[in-house]
């Protein structure tokens, strides 16, 4: 799968997503049904991982917190030929993990995400059709329970490895979020 830029939509806005408030974020959706690969936008200073778990709104105060907004994609899925979509809307719940390919920088100031000191956790995530290898991250008094049990529906793995590679050869992520409700065990 190739990292080639693709341009900004000639319209700034889709509908109700006026796009010009939101930052652009490079990401792959993995699915049980395939793999979508575009660009959706999060907040201006909103990290993927929180648009994921909390939402976010539109200009008109819309929340998008049931379905994640995808532009400018592609779609591979076993059951048919690759194909191009300027939109679509995946539902959060069918999803399956959530990469970040690449965005643009957050602009942040020193106290929009404090730094605190976590703890890495290597992990073995099981899912359907896939096993992550990655690092989990927590506090520093918790353990990997801890970890899974978070109210959270999207979990944070860094440095991920996919066996097997996922459509588009895939084998490797910095970061992917993953749907906790897709995960058939985690192990060390």
């Amino acid at each position: 799968m190739e990292d080639a830029k693709t341009p900004e939509p000639a319209s700034r806005s889709s509908g109700n997503f006026d796009l010009s408030r939101f930052r652009r974020v490079k990401v792959f959706i993995y699915t049980t049904n395939g793999l979508f690969s575009g660009y959706t936008y999060c907040q201006q200073q909103q990290r993927l991982l929180d648009a994921l778990n909390k939402g976010f709104f539109t200009s008109r105060l819309q929340p998008y917190a049931d379905f994640l907004p995808l532009f400018d994609l592609d779609v591979y899925s076993s059951a048919a030929p690759p194909r191009r979509m300027d939109t679509a809307y995946v539902r959060k719940s069918s999803i399956l993990m959530v990469g970040e390919l690449e965005s643009e920088a957050v602009p942040c100031q020193s106290n929009c995400y404090p730094l605190r000191r976590k703890k890495t956790l290597q992990a073995v995530i099981n899912l359907p059709q896939v096993i992550l290898t990655g690092n989990m991250h927590s506090e520093m008094w918790e353990e990997l329970q801890d970890a899974l049990n978070r109210s959270d529906q999207f979990i944070p793995v860094t440095d991920v490895d996919f066996d097997p590679p996922l459509p588009g050869s895939i084998v490797r992520s910095n970061f992917v979020a993953v749907n906790k409700d897709h995960i058939i065990y985690v192990g060390k």
